[in-house]
C-alpha cells in the first residue's frame, strides 16, 4: 500500500483511482492491499491533509464497487489504526484474525 503514497498533490488519489479502474477492468478480480493501515489512518488523527484525501478517495472507490465483481482485501497488523469508515458494511466489513504461526 505504501507505493500509493506520493509527495505530489493529487497523485496518490490518482493512483488509487487507477488501481480500482484496473481491478474493475479485470473483473472478476481480487485487489490486495498489504499494510493498508500505512495509508488509511483515522482521519481525525491524520497528521497531513494528504492522508485525509487518500482515505476519502479510497472510501469513494470502495463505494463504487457495489455492483462489480471485485473483492478488496486489506492486511494490517493494526486494525485499530484504520479509519472507522473503512470498517463499515460494504467496505472492509469482515475481519479474519491470523495468529502467530506455530513451529509445526
Amino acid at each position: 500500500a505504501t507505493e500509493i503514497v506520493s509527495g505530489m498533490s493529487g497523485e496518490s488519489e490518482a493512483k488509487i483511482r487507477q488501481l480500482f479502474q484496473a481491478a474493475i477492468a479485470a473483473a472478476p478480480s481480487l485487489l490486495f492491499m498489504d499494510e493498508v493501515d500505512a495509508i488509511t489512518p483515522k482521519r481525525d488523527s491524520a497528521g497531513r491533509e494528504m492522508e485525509r484525501r487518500i482515505v476519502a478517495q479510497l472510501l469513494t472507490c470502495m463505494d463504487e464497487l457495489q455492483s462489480t465483481h471485485v473483492v478488496v482485501l486489506g492486511a494490517t497488523n493494526r486494525p485499530d489504526a484504520l479509519d472507522p469508515a473503512l470498517r463499515r458494511a460494504g467496505r472492509f466489513d469482515r475481519e479474519i484474525a491470523m495468529g502467530i504461526p506455530d513451529e509445526a
